[in-house]
């Protein structure tokens, strides 16, 4: 289904105005600035930086850097567009991402690890915690956080994955309002994560190594008299486990799926894991919970429904500007990251999540801004020409004009 024009203008423009209404203190000029600033970002031609968003919007570059300044709840803001546009069953998701930066004088420059690079690298590191939809299968911003430096972090007496915890810790009273579960890759299984998290309410999915230290629970009779009771049956060969204690609920051609509860060494504490074992070559994965109670199936599940974020991610740095940023503050670092990830999610709120799901298509981030920069572009000429659009044979260049350079999804 094409993207509908008017209706997504409307939807979008009403989505944001019923968000902002729902954030307190905020003044009749923060209030102008934001309903406009979203729509500019979604018709930026080129690169994001602010003397860009003031040569194609209606702020003086002075004014942008001012708005950038100040704090914006972007959590409070994109949790009501979570809430209006979700479903009821979802996750949090989380994952850190580098972001190349040149310089020397940017706040949290250092030294991060680079995915798409296989290594360390000079730049930036953002924290992206995220909310994915399980029914709809996609990803939503929640917070962008950026992550310090090596020498910020040692000056705080914090390591890395303290300050992750950090992040979720910051906001979770909102996470706990939408999720019972979070989801993050192999990177997080650690103690110093799981359990802080764990602590603060929510459970944690995530993969564990190949070689991982597991013990099958004992199921054995009791031994009589003193000592303390067996607990343990035995360590988990990984590369051969016992099927008849971590049992099979699935399978298909390729694949079998096993699931059972064990103790962790790692984690000091019972945990449900799935075994995730391919016929033809015997390679496994182990993905473990937290929750014992949680399904197998739906174990599976999240954990693949965590690539989401990735998508998201994709999306901020392809179409949102998300590496664009030349800003020296952090507090403008803040809000550019945010406004990146936060408009990615508001035009999939709006132009594909208010679509029934047997009608949607691919979301394409693509057709949307170019939708915008042709009303920009179209809307400055008509101006200026001061063509009549209720003359139908003008609404119908108009209308030409906004689907130049379309594709189909």
């Amino acid at each position: 289904m094409p993207i509908q024009k008017s209706n997504a203008f409307n939807k979008i423009r009403g989505l944001v105005d019923a968000s902002l209404r729902n954030i307190e203190n905020i003044n009749k000029p923060r209030l102008k600035f934001l309903s406009t600033i979203f729509e500019e970002w979604l018709a930026l031609p080129v690169r994001y930086t602010m003397l860009n968003l003031s040569r194609f919007g209606k702020y003086s570059e002075k004014s942008v850097r001012l708005h950038f300044e100040k704090f914006f709840d972007f959590v409070a803001f994109n949790r009501n567009i979570i809430e209006s546009s979700c479903g009821k069953k979802l996750i949090a998701a989380f994952d850190p991402s580098y972001i190349p930066k040149s310089g020397k004088q940017t706040p949290g420059i250092g030294r991060f690890w680079s995915g798409k690079d296989q290594c360390s690298k000079k730049g930036l590191e953002i924290g992206c915690l995220s909310i994915v939809d399980t029914e709809a299968e996609t990803a939503m911003s929640l917070e962008i956080v950026q992550t310090p430096s090596k020498d910020i972090l040692e000056g705080r007496k914090q390591n890395l994955v303290g300050h992750y915890v950090g992040i979720i810790e910051k906001s979770i009273s909102t996470l706990k309002a939408l999720v019972s579960h979070l989801v993050a890759d192999g990177y997080f299984m650690k103690y110093d994560f799981i359990m802080p998290v764990l602590k603060l309410g929510l459970h944690v999915i995530t993969k564990m190594r190949a070689d991982a230290n597991l013990r099958y629970l004992y199921t054995g009779p009791k031994k009589k008299g003193r000592g303390r009771p067996n607990a343990y049956g035995g360590k988990v060969d990984c590369s051969r486990i016992d099927k008849r204690r971590i049992k099979l609920f699935g399978e298909d051609e390729f694949v079998a799926y096993y699931s059972g509860i064990v103790y962790c060494m790692a984690l000091k504490c019972l945990v449900r894991i799935v075994y995730i074992q391919e016929k033809k070559t015997g390679r496994y994965d182990i993905l473990l919970s937290t929750d014992k109670e949680l399904d197998g199936a739906l174990i599976v599940k999240y954990y693949q429904l965590r690539f989401q974020i990735e998508f998201l991610i994709r999306d901020a740095k392809q179409h949102a500007g998300l590496e664009d940023c030349q800003a020296r503050s952090e507090n403008k670092l803040y809000f550019h990251f945010n406004m990146a990830f936060t408009v990615v999610s508001m035009a999939k709120a709006a132009t594909w999540l208010s679509i029934p799901k047997e009608l949607r298509e691919a979301f394409s981030m693509r057709n949307l801004k170019l939708l915008y920069y042709n009303k920009l572009l179209t809307e400055r000429i008509f101006e200026n020409l001061a063509l009549d659009l209720s003359c139908k044979k003008i609404k119908r260049l108009y209308n030409q004009c906004l689907d130049i350079g379309h594709l189909a999804a």
